[in-house]
């Protein structure tokens, strides 16, 4: 999908984002006997990642790019943008479960699911309206 120049970091963020996403349902899949490492493998590199690019990844959406889009849109009435802003806060609570050492194959499951919605929500309806905007 062709993405506004402006938006193309946050896109191949979200692009970046989605490996880790396929990384967390491998590891998730692996036999029993090399899950739990395989898991908790994956959770550090994801702390990681969140550490290098997740964190900075939403608060330039919270802080630049909703605030722009507030100029020409009541977000506050915009289902959407509320779940997007939800969203953060349950992937940001996971994480600091993860960033504990507390790695439940669950919680990481959770995380996969809700960041993959999460990116597709911001990609194919939230990023679109904010195009047209």
């Amino acid at each position: 999908m062709k993405r506004h120049e402006s938006l193309h970091p946050l896109s191949q963020h979200h692009h970046f984002a989605l490996i880790q996403v396929w990384e967390m349902r491998r590891a998730l899949k692996q036999p029993e006997a090399k899950r739990d490492a395989a898991v908790r493998a994956v959770a550090r590199k994801f702390v990681r990642f969140w550490k290098r690019a997740g964190q900075v990844h939403f608060r330039e959406e919270e802080e630049v790019l909703l605030p722009a889009y507030a100029q020409h849109a009541r977000l506050d009435q915009d289902k959407d943008v509320m779940r997007m802003l939800a969203e953060h806060a349950i992937i940001r609570g996971l994480i600091a479960t993860l960033s504990k050492g507390e790695v439940a194959e669950e919680d990481v499951s959770k995380l996969a699911q809700t960041l993959y919605d999460h990116v597709r929500l911001e990609e194919n309806e939230i990023f679109p309206r904010i195009e047209k905007a």
